[in-house]
């Protein structure tokens, strides 16, 4: 599989397409914040918030990709490890 090139005149041409991408950057982003904060977290109730925030935001991010994928870009990712996604 190839990786993901937002410099491809196709995407980059494609308004909607490129807004996915920009979302998706987002996402992940969100992600691994809130993995920081379940990393630094003490307190029960706001362990249980983290996990709800860290499930939401993957369901999120899981929804843009499978997005960007059925508008024909490419786009593959590793599950996440410890907060990072990896592109491959």
């Amino acid at each position: 599989m190839r990786k993901v090139n937002l410099m491809r005149s196709d995407v980059a041409a494609d308004d909607s397409l490129q807004e996915l991408f920009n979302e998706l950057t987002d996402a992940r982003i969100a992600l691994t914040q809130a993995y920081a904060r379940f990393n630094s977290t003490v307190e029960n109730e706001l362990v249980d918030a983290c996990v709800f925030e860290i499930n939401a935001t993957q369901s999120r991010y899981n929804y843009l990709l499978r997005a960007i994928k059925e508008r024909g870009g490419e786009a593959v990712c590793k599950t996440f490890a410890e907060g990072t996604a990896t592109w491959v």
